[in-house]
């Protein structure tokens, strides 16, 4: 598919609610397969990082915002998930097990990550297109 192609780029501003993960889970896995990208790894990546975001993001918070960009250039898709939370930090309340930048960054081929405390964290992720 030439990049002229490729459907309006998805832009989502959520609740920072669970159920606003099979909501970003699913627009970014969709955009990724019309694209020509592995739509599994972005479905398990966003669905990562938005979890994240919800919930270490906003642990000191009763309310917050995650936002999921997801557009294509000439050779990746790139997703950004983002938050105004908290910012990165050593969460002891934590319910899991911290292998989740992990196993992102085992499925992106980049990842990058900008995190201010009490600014909240901001992800970049490039998935390659076929």
């Amino acid at each position: 598919m030439a990049l002229a192609d490729n459907p309006e780029p998805v832009a989502l501003l959520l609740p920072a609610s669970p159920d606003s993960v099979a909501v970003a889970r699913h627009a970014a896995s969709e955009y990724a397969e019309k694209v020509g990208a592995d739509a599994d790894a972005v479905a398990v990546a966003v669905s990562e990082t938005v979890t994240n975001a919800i919930v270490h993001g906003y642990r000191e918070k009763d309310d917050g915002e995650v936002e999921v960009r997801v557009e294509p250039n000439t050779t990746h898709l790139n997703v950004i998930v983002a938050d105004d939370g908290c910012g990165m930090g050593p969460n002891p309340q934590s319910p899991g097990l911290g292998f989740g930048l992990s196993m992102v960054s085992s499925l992106a081929d980049e990842v990058g990550i900008e995190s201010a405390a009490d600014q909240g964290t901001r992800l970049r992720m490039r998935f390659a297109l076929s």
